[in-house]
């Protein structure tokens, strides 16, 4: 009699080893995979909009205001907030301006700073920069 194929215990040990080399070997993702670079880029482009409204409408009626301790940012236009930016737990804001981010009519920031988001769990930081004289914001590791 020929033995030419494998048996049912041989296949289930092979396909159980690749699914264990599998396991060990893929990363993990969680749900906060890139939220970092989702909230950074988020804040690039509200300063970038009231950027924007304060050079079309030579007034600086729109800032941002964060709150470090609430960990939230607000986008403000006059005396009401038009939106509320919270972040995760797990995650903490700051911001080194010292008052609410606006900007002049011909686009230079008033209170300029860096706004940086900061996981606490691998301490790992990514900030957004908006420079003094230019008014240029940029994103940095």
């Amino acid at each position: 009699m020929k033995n030419d194929g494998f048996t049912l215990f041989e296949i289930i040990t092979a396909i159980s080893l690749i699914g264990i080399i599998l396991a060990i070997s893929v990363p993990k993702i969680t749900s906060d995979f890139g939220y970092m670079d989702k909230i950074s880029e988020e804040f690039l482009i509200d300063v970038r909009f009231i950027q924007v409204e304060a050079m079309k409408y030579s007034i600086h009626k729109y800032k941002i205001a964060v709150n470090s301790e609430e960990r939230k940012y607000y986008l403000i236009d006059g005396y009401k907030n038009i939106k509320k930016i919270s972040v995760k737990d797990r995650y903490k804001i700051k911001y080194t301006g010292t008052g609410a981010l606006s900007f002049n009519y011909n686009g230079t920031p008033i209170h300029p700073g860096t706004f940086t988001i900061i996981d606490t769990k691998t301490n790992k930081a990514k900030s957004v920069t908006i420079v003094p004289a230019t008014g240029r914001s940029i994103i940095l590791e």
